[in-house]
C-alpha cells in the first residue's frame, strides 16, 4: 500500500478536530438553504476557508478560528432566519 497515516491525535486534538468538523457540517447545512446560484458560490467559499486553514496546528489559533467561524455562521443563519443549536 502506498499511503501514509497521520500521527495519532491526542485527546485535545481529537476534540478540536471534532469541533472543526461540526462547524463545517453546520455551515454546509445552512448553505443548502440559500437559494441557487448563491448556494453553490457560498458552499465553495466555506470549503475554501476550511482548506486555507487546514494546516493550522496551534490549538489556540484553531480555537480562534472556530470562534470566528461560529460567529460568521450565526450571522448567516440570522440572515436566513435559521435558529442555531448553540
Amino acid at each position: 500500500m502506498g499511503f501514509s497515516r497521520a500521527a495519532p491525535l491526542d485527546f485535545r486534538q481529537f476534540l478540536l478536530r471534532a469541533q472543526v468538523l461540526r462547524l463545517y457540517r453546520s455551515a454546509i447545512r445552512s448553505v443548502r438553504r440559500v437559494p441557487p446560484p448563491a448556494c453553490g458560490e457560498l458552499r465553495q467559499i466555506v470549503r475554501e476557508e476550511m482548506e486555507r486553514n487546514r494546516e493550522v496546528k496551534d490549538p489556540q489559533q484553531i480555537r480562534f478560528l472556530l470562534g470566528e467561524g461560529s460567529q460568521r455562521l450565526k450571522e448567516l443563519n440570522s440572515m436566513l432566519g435559521i435558529q442555531g443549536h448553540d
